[in-house]
């Protein structure tokens, strides 16, 4: 063990620590732009998708209480869901390695389920009341 530490010099445990410090870069980064996309006006939606195709869209923004529904898109596919006050998660699937059922409940905006052997997606996305899109005919 002594040898070890001879091996080691003192620049090379500034640098790991470095590395180790840059490694949370792209955390915070992601967290700090996805902050930026959620104003006060906006209204979280659970968009729950399977095979790509959007199956189920559940706003939680104000959302009081627990709700439980099934997730059946293919015949032995069942993904149990509980929406419980803002927050969303997978109670229950019938998948083998229940991945997505060990996923703590998510909340903010950004924030993902998969259940891979299901093709479900569980996301979480804000969209803004203040911004109104208006169609423009032209004649």
């Amino acid at each position: 063990m002594k040898e070890f530490f001879r091996l080691i010099k003192r620049w090379d445990i500034f640098v790991i620590v470095i590395l180790i410090l840059l490694s949370f870069f792209p955390l915070a980064f992601f967290s700090y732009q996805q902050s930026l996309k959620a104003s006060p006006n906006s209204v979280k939606v659970a968009v729950i998708t399977v095979d790509n195709k959007v199956v189920k869209e559940i706003v939680l923004t104000g959302n009081i209480g627990t709700q439980v529904f099934d997730i059946s898109e293919h015949d032995p596919d069942i993904n149990t869901l509980e929406v419980v006050d803002e927050q969303i998660h997978i109670k229950s699937a019938n998948c083998q390695d229940q991945v997505c059922v060990r996923t703590r409940a998510i909340s903010k905006p950004g924030q993902t389920i998969v259940c891979l052997p299901h093709k479900l997606v569980i996301e979480i996305k804000t969209i803004d009341e203040s911004s109104t899109d208006d169609i423009i005919i032209s004649s």
